[in-house]
């Protein structure tokens, strides 16, 4: 069933004018590497937490339609990142990776 939604999800997001994502708030789910040691570590530290559509991301997938969107997203605590369109979900339901370990510091 989760796949299903997951495979919606990613239609109702490609199909989407950017006007519609942006400005709204979603659940974002981390789905790159997950471990201390990644770039995106700060990101995964966030995961399932609500984020903040800011704008379109700057991305080279406008030439691949196929390809997710990805955009410009700021949490509660002020970080901001980029986020695929795939990782934001419009409830917590739809996570299906762990809750992600507390920050070592």
């Amino acid at each position: 069933m989760k796949n299903i939604i997951r495979k919606t999800l990613k239609e109702v997001y490609h199909n989407t004018p950017d006007e519609d994502v942006v400005g709204k708030e979603f659940w974002f789910e981390y789905h790159c590497f997950e471990s201390p040691k990644s770039c995106d570590a700060e990101l995964w530290y966030r995961s399932h937490q609500k984020v903040l559509v800011l704008r379109r991301g700057i991305d080279d997938n406008d030439e691949y339609p196929d390809e997710p969107k990805v955009y410009d997203v700021v949490f509660k605590d002020g970080f901001e990142a980029t986020a695929y369109d795939d990782e934001l979900m419009h409830s917590p339901n739809e996570f299906y990776r762990p809750d992600p370990p507390k920050r070592i510091k």
